[in-house]
């Protein structure tokens, strides 16, 4: 090899490094969920919620029944009372705020957590509605959530999981979790239990 040629490779030597190590980082893409904190409006005095109502509406009847399990069982040692929605409606529960109000005010929960996939509400449904980070499970019925949805095998799902007090039926509380490449949709749930028992217990919104 002549000089020349030596020192072209040499000068790339560097890039052909960086280029591996950028491929390196691709191929090990997080396979832990990512968690975007949206809305954060606790109040001065809030000591942490200890009765909880939660009402998953991703996906079919039995992923829902799984993701309200897992995420009562997250806190069974703890303090806090987790109830998921299907056992207190019934077997493929119909979510509306008649139901709901009912439901909180036969348990006395304190508060409501709703898990959905992002985007699944609809605008074009109802004139005005707000949807997105705008949803509001207090103040309209979103009856597509009753729909059965497909929870795609994708690289990437966004779920979207919102706490409301019960007492001010106010939002308090919301984060997006995404996960990645998950190989099921059992997987993908027991995830998405595990990482919003997590968050909910690092911001404080559940009695330790």
């Amino acid at each position: 090899m002549s000089g020349r040629t030596k020192k072209r490779v040499g000068a790339r030597l560097p890039q052909i490094i960086l280029s591996i190590h950028f491929l390196a980082g691709c191929a090990a893409a997080p396979t832990a969920s990512t968690v975007i904190r949206t809305v954060f409006d606790m109040p001065a005095n809030h000591s942490g919620f200890s009765n909880m109502l939660v009402i998953s509406v991703a996906g079919d009847y039995e992923s829902r029944a799984i993701f309200e399990r897992n995420l009562a069982a997250a806190f069974a040692a703890g303090q806090v009372i987790v109830t998921g929605y299907h056992t207190v409606v019934g077997r493929q529960p119909q979510l509306t705020r008649t139901a709901l109000e009912t439901a909180i005010r036969s348990r006395k929960f304190d508060a409501v957590l709703l898990t959905r996939l992002k985007g699944q509400e609809s605008e074009d449904l109802v004139a005005n509605r707000p949807v997105g980070r705008a949803f509001d499970l207090f103040r309209y019925d979103y009856a597509e959530l009753n729909v059965p949805s497909q929870i795609q095998q994708a690289p990437a799902i966004t779920f979207v999981t919102e706490i409301y007090s019960a007492e001010g039926e106010k939002k308090i509380w919301a984060i997006e979790t995404l996960s990645f490449d998950k190989s099921t949709v059992t997987e993908l749930l027991n995830e998405q239990a595990s990482t919003v028992a997590t968050q909910l217990m690092e911001d404080r919104i559940v009695t330790p």
